[in-house]
């Protein structure tokens, strides 16, 4: 029904371009704010008079009439057989409410609702939009309103649903434009909140004093204090926009959102996601309508950065381009604020050059005539720092979606830079150049930035994967202190993160064991619950038998097989008997240096082909050697998880893959803190 009202309200153009409540294919607030923003620059640059009103209705929602509603529709053609169903809905419109106390729960009878709309649906706030548009007709029909130049139409109002901003060129034209209003809202019987309306008098550009207006002995709105502000769809207005005012407000409120995410339990991937859809928008909002410089976006980058660097989030020497790719190319995904207000900036101006109306006119000419904060100049400087843009607007799309696909290509551009600079980085970019080999699984690789990994764990693993950890060797040849380079475990390597990790003859002992056990341990507990053998509800509680039986199937852990002859590799860390189809499957884990994940599964089938054979010979089953590695820091090979669901379909290669990371986390932050 909404659907086919507002093509009804499109094709006879029933909706006035002022109202950009329920408008689609506009900006909605900022087309509204771009225009009030040129108003009063022009006003100001010119030094011309302006009067300007905020009105604001009580509970305007909850106090426009049916009647005139219906009213509305009848004035604008509406289908008879839709008038008279919604009709019949407005009678049935009803509520209860519920309240719990010690007697237990009280309801009241149903409550009809006899005035005001519900909020929530998409038919509800175009029927209000719809019972503006007479006002709006009434408005223009006066003749007042602010000329931006001597050939342009007058400006009288701006509506964003119930948000009514009107604009005269002397206090006459602005008392017959509040009176309008009064006496409009009198009859359709919704009144003003008085304490949220307010005026203000521009003469020859300067703010000044002109008196309050009286409309009647109950009725008066004041002029707005000379050290007070009046907030207009989320931006503090007094002498013009304050911007200074609102960008400090702004960066408050965005670190206050910041601090209060990076304080929750969320993990790693969800705080970055929630930063980006609860704290970056309060800044994103403000693009194109505050004077943002780019000095002043890098600084808020920076400070970013830093509070997640005190919130343990992110290495001090971590990679600054990684932390800005998306996490399936192997970064975290955080929005950097300055390449956001470049995409805004850019999509913005497209929009304003190419719909075609009377308002956007106006803005984009006044824009191209400013020195300073001009939009289609920003965007052109934008623009030509492109290197690989490649946009043509589609004629068969709306302005809007062409803007939006215009930012999608500026994003895209913007992203591609910061890759190309993290893979060509000597020390950062020996990683990205490691896992983009013909012979990784990049996207399984980059699987556990997907996870649901600690904050903290996921910083330290990304420090280490771009080399950036305080390591002895890190100290000595980075950092240029005179240090003894080798490892403070064994003494006889030197210490780079590989070595901790992978190849340190100290810790292969015991914390490369127990890396490796919990690993096969995940796997043993899966290959149970396959075979329905009764394990424990989490498989970091699972303690592997040694010989598991079944009817149909034998599970074996770490056990040698006895042979005729003598194999020294006769110790598989699983082996799955399967007595029904006399299979076997010898499944060994190894978690090695990343940079051997190819060599190491060729490796592991060499070195268990003769138990393999001598298995095939003696228990007369069809035998395979099923090696699953899974690189320290995480790469993973290609073909990795047909090996995984060879072991078991119901083996997630993400979890198996994120054991083995934790279990390199514990080894780093042991041996680093010694």
């Amino acid at each position: 029904m909404s659907e086919r009202s507002y093509k009804h309200i499109l094709t006879n153009n029933i909706l006035p371009e002022e109202q950009k409540g329920c408008a689609r294919n506009s900006y909605g607030c900022k087309d509204q704010l771009l225009l009030n923003k040129a108003i009063i620059e022009d006003c100001k640059k010119k030094r011309k008079n302006l009067n300007v009103a905020w009105i604001d209705y009580r509970k305007g929602y909850d106090s426009v009439p049916h009647s005139w509603i219906l009213k509305t529709m009848s004035i604008y053609k509406f289908n008879n057989k839709m008038i008279n169903f919604i009709k019949k809905s407005m009678k049935t419109w009803n509520t209860t409410m519920h309240l719990n106390s010690v007697q237990g729960l009280i309801t009241t009878e149903k409550i009809s609702i006899k005035q005001g709309i519900f909020q929530g649906d998409s038919l509800s706030p175009l029927l209000f939009c719809l019972a503006l548009v007479p006002l709006t007709s009434e408005i223009n029909a006066s003749g007042y309103g602010y000329k931006m130049n001597r050939n342009s139409l007058p400006i009288s109002n701006l509506l964003y649903m119930d948000d009514l901003k009107l604009y005269a060129s002397n206090d006459d034209q602005q008392q017959g434009e509040i009176q309008i209003v009064k006496q409009f809202s009198d009859d359709i019987k919704m009144n003003f909140g008085l304490d949220k309306c307010a005026k203000a008098s521009f003469i020859k550009g300067k703010l000044s004093s002109t008196g309050n207006i009286e409309l009647d002995k109950a009725t008066a709105i004041n002029e707005l204090d000379p050290d007070s502000v009046y907030k207009y769809l989320g931006v503090d207005e007094s002498d013009g926009i304050q911007h200074t005012k609102m960008k400090e407000k702004l960066r408050k409120e965005y670190f206050r959102r910041v601090r209060l995410i990076l304080r929750s339990e969320l993990n790693g991937k969800n705080k970055i996601e929630a930063i980006n859809s609860l704290a970056i928008p309060t800044l994103q909002y403000s693009f194109g309508i505050i004077d943002w410089k780019c000095s002043e976006l890098k600084k808020l980058d920076s400070k970013t950065r830093k509070t997640l660097t005190m919130h343990g989030i992110l290495h001090p020497k971590s990679d600054v381009d990684r932390l800005y790719i998306a996490r399936k190319e192997g970064g975290r995904g955080l929005i950097e604020i300055e390449n956001a207000y470049k995409v805004a900036i850019v999509g913005l101006n497209h929009y304003l050059e190419n719909r075609n109306t009377v308002s956007n006119n106006m803005i984009i000419m006044h824009e191209k005539t400013k020195a300073k904060y001009s939009i289609s100049k920003i965007a052109k400087n934008i623009v030509e720092e492109m290197t690989d843009l490649n946009f043509t607007p589609n004629p068969n799309k709306r302005t809007a979606e062409n803007a939006k696909i215009l930012k999608h290509e500026i994003k895209k551009d913007l992203v591609k830079k910061k890759t190309n600079r993290w893979q060509s980085k000597p020390l950062h970019g020996k990683y990205p150049s490691l896992i983009r080999n013909p012979h990784v699984d990049f996207q399984n690789t980059n699987n556990w930035l997907r996870s649901d990994i600690k904050g903290e764990t996921e910083g330290l693993l990304i420090a280490a994967q771009d080399q950036a950890l305080y390591t002895r060797n890190y100290q000595k040849h980075i950092v240029g202190n005179e240090i003894d380079s080798r490892c403070r475990m064994c003494y006889k390597e030197s210490e780079t993160i590989d070595h901790i990790i992978s190849g340190c003859d100290v810790l292969a002992k015991a914390e490369y064991v127990d890396r490796h056990n919990k690993a096969a341990a995940y796997l043993h507990w899966n290959i149970c619950n396959d075979l329905g053998i009764r394990t424990s509800d989490k498989w970091y509680d699972h303690q592997p038998d040694t010989v598991t039986n079944t009817e149909t199937h034998t599970v074996l852990w770490d056990m040698s097989v006895q042979t005729d002859r003598h194999i020294s590799a006769n110790r598989p860390d699983i082996i799955i008997k399967d007595k029904m189809n006399s299979t076997c499957k010898l499944i060994d884990m190894t978690v090695p240096c990343d940079k051997n994940v190819s060599s190491k599964e060729i490796e592991k089938k060499s070195k268990y082909k003769n138990l393999e054979i001598e298995i095939q010979r003696m228990w007369k089953m069809k035998t395979e050697v099923i090696a699953i590695v899974i690189g320290a820091i995480g790469t993973i090979k290609k073909g990795m998880d047909n090996n995984v669901r060879n072991v078991s379909e119901n083996l997630n290669i993400k979890s198996l893959q994120k054991t083995c990371l934790l279990g390199t986390a514990r080894i780093l932050r042991k041996v680093l803190s010694i």
